[in-house]
């Protein structure tokens, strides 16, 4: 999400994919007092869908606990795979996505100790393809092989 206003069709996306993925309605909506959670469009999405939309109470970060939680354990590991790597500030954004990729293959206490892929499957088995990516070492130098089908090797 570049800007704050792209959170209405990102939640539309969302909300479709967690309907056709996994066959649940989306019944509560709960969020911080962000304005771009309070836009017209949004609230109208809400209502249309009969979702209840709940805000916590202002500069009461403990209200949404959970969330403010993974924040934190995700920029943990993000901080984590940029200095134990010397890998420049820039490319935090591609720790971030790592780091959410590393979390979501490891095992979770409140999962019974499954990992949140391994739990996601037990809806949908189409995701099997993408979950078996073999780990690499982030900042490690890569080097991309491009084989063109039409060109020789010389």
């Amino acid at each position: 999400m570049k800007d704050k206003h792209e959170v209405v069709d990102i939640f539309r996306k969302f909300y479709n994919m967690v309907q056709v993925q996994f066959n649940e309605k989306i019944k509560i909506f709960r969020s911080d007092n962000g304005r771009e959670y309070f836009s017209n469009t949004l609230t109208q999405f809400f209502n249309e869908k009969g979702m209840i939309q709940q805000s916590s109470c202002v500069d009461t970060p403990q209200q949404n606990g959970v969330a403010e939680r993974k924040n934190r354990h995700l920029l943990e590991i993000t901080r984590a795979l940029l200095l134990a790597n010397h890998v420049p500030k820039y490319f935090w954004g591609d720790a971030l996505l790592t780091a959410v990729y590393l979390i979501n293959r490891m095992p979770s206490k409140p999962l019974s100790f499954q990992t949140p892929i391994q739990k996601i499957h037990e809806f949908n088995c189409d995701l099997k393809p993408f979950v078996n990516l073999p780990f690499k070492i982030f900042g490690c130098t890569v080097f991309v092989s491009n084989r063109d089908k039409t060109k020789s090797k010389l």
